[in-house]
């Protein structure tokens, strides 16, 4: 028996794996016993370690997520959840998809979901006021990272790319736009949630959009264009609004880079839809967005503090604005929208999100109370079975996905970048002056 297993989609760097390491790491450093596996191995995890707890960064966002955090219920296990898109909608409609997704049952199975912000939380609890003793605000311990974690210096990193040539570099931060085409599982839901007119402007957007940026490539050969895919689209770079970009020697494509140091090696930050605007402001990065048919549709309110380019002239107008006086127009203008969304969004800019979070996984797992097990329901069982039966290779078919996911987490890779980031969690804290006894005292909300 372990006090704490963690399940996450990634050993490779990503928002929820980031998350997960610094918040393991803090329990890690407090004492607790502490396994991190692939969500994918799920059930055979929690069977294998029987866990006091299990922690994962978001509890409803895919099925087999959902599938994990109702089976640990079941078996009496106790379990904290935290949210990978904290920045909610300012929307009654549009509230549900955060705080529901996958879970089609509308019960909350988790002991603690913890959320980015005072904000956020009161929409939820407005709405939903039964579950106000299980939502708490930790805070985005996600970013944490950039306040903790040295990035990669640039010349290592266009070394290691092959790309030493370049002395200019634009980042591209991809929104996944598959959730606007049929085929892919959310469809239907954003459909229903969105209607047939904003489905089909963010395929207007997605053309539109692709079709600027492949423009601005070709018109700069001088400027290396690193375009980081979205982790959540499984479905190729038509979707991440990229198609194309891949035959131009000044771009390199990336999903497995650390966020953190593709928006660190870049001079600026372009996205259509994405919280990693705020990553790139705490990075002391300007960013803009490119949004073809304008700002005004359902979103987040991180759009607030970047300009918008919505074609090749007026990005490319930016683009020799920022070359030869270092700022984008109109960025500096958006300084108070900025640290208001930041405030709105994150809760606390101060480093130690991941501490509050941590702190509210050992107050529970330091109640006391028996496990009571309930029946696992036909369904449940049988998904598990067939993962099972996956994790064995049995049946392989081609380019299956949960089978790719299961092989591509490189327990070892996870290892030696938590050992990194362990040393430097310290490092951070011993800077702040923060004992452990200190530590135990930064708390939710």
């Amino acid at each position: 028996m372990i006090d704490v297993l963690n399940l996450e989609w990634t050993s490779y760097p990503s928002r929820d794996r980031n998350t997960a390491t610094l918040i393991c790491n803090y329990l890690k450093m407090m004492e607790f016993s502490v396994v991190e596996r692939s969500v994918f191995h799920g059930f055979e995890m929690i069977n294998k370690y029987h866990p006091l707890l299990l922690f994962i960064t978001n509890g409803t966002g895919a099925k087999i997520n959902f599938h994990i955090v109702k089976y640990a219920a079941l078996r009496g296990i106790k379990v904290i959840t935290s949210v990978s898109e904290g920045n909610f909608k300012t929307s009654s409609e549009t509230l549900p998809e955060f705080v529901w997704g996958w879970n089609k049952d509308h019960v909350f199975y988790e002991r603690i979901n913890m959320q980015w912000s005072e904000r956020t939380r009161k929409m939820t609890v407005d709405a939903y006021p039964q579950f106000q003793s299980q939502i708490k605000v930790s805070g985005a311990a996600g970013f944490d990272y950039y306040k903790i974690v040295k990035p990669l210096k640039r010349d290592v990193f266009l070394h290691k790319y092959h790309k030493e040539g370049y002395n200019k570099i634009i980042g591209w931060g991809c929104w996944d736009f598959a959730v606007a085409f049929p085929g892919d599982t959310r469809y239907e839901y954003f459909l229903s949630l969105y209607g047939s007119d904003t489905i089909t402007r963010f395929q207007k957007d997605r053309d539109l959009s692709n079709q600027v940026l492949l423009n601005i490539i070709e018109k700069n050969p001088d400027i290396l264009f690193l375009l980081k895919e979205h982790p959540g689209n499984t479905r190729g770079l038509f979707e991440s609004g990229i198609a194309g970009a891949e035959k131009f020697p000044n771009v390199l494509i990336l999903k497995k880079e650390s966020i953190v140091d593709c928006i660190a090696v870049s001079d600026f930050w372009i996205t259509y839809e994405s919280t990693t605007v705020i990553e790139a402001w705490l990075l002391g990065k300007q960013t803009c967005l490119l949004n073809p048919t304008g700002i005004d549709f359902p979103r987040a309110n991180v759009y607030k503090g970047s300009p918008n380019y919505p074609d090749v002239p007026t990005l490319q107008a930016a683009i020799d604005s920022f070359y030869s006086t270092h700022e984008l127009p109109g960025f500096q203008a958006m300084e108070s929208e900025r640290k208001e969304v930041i405030r709105e969004t994150i809760q606390w800019d101060d480093g130690l999100n991941h501490v509050r979070a941590g702190n509210e996984i050992i107050r529970v797992l330091k109640e006391e109370e028996k496990r009571e097990k309930k029946r696992i329901p036909f369904d449940l069982r049988k998904i598990k079975w067939k993962q099972y039966l996956l994790s064995r290779g049995i049946p392989r078919k081609t380019n299956n996905f949960i089978y790719d996911k299961l092989r591509g987490f490189d327990h070892e890779e996870l290892s030696q970048r938590n050992a990194e980031i362990y040393n430097q969690q310290i490092a951070y804290y011993k800077k702040m002056g923060l004992s452990k006894e200190d530590l135990r005292t930064i708390t939710v909300i």
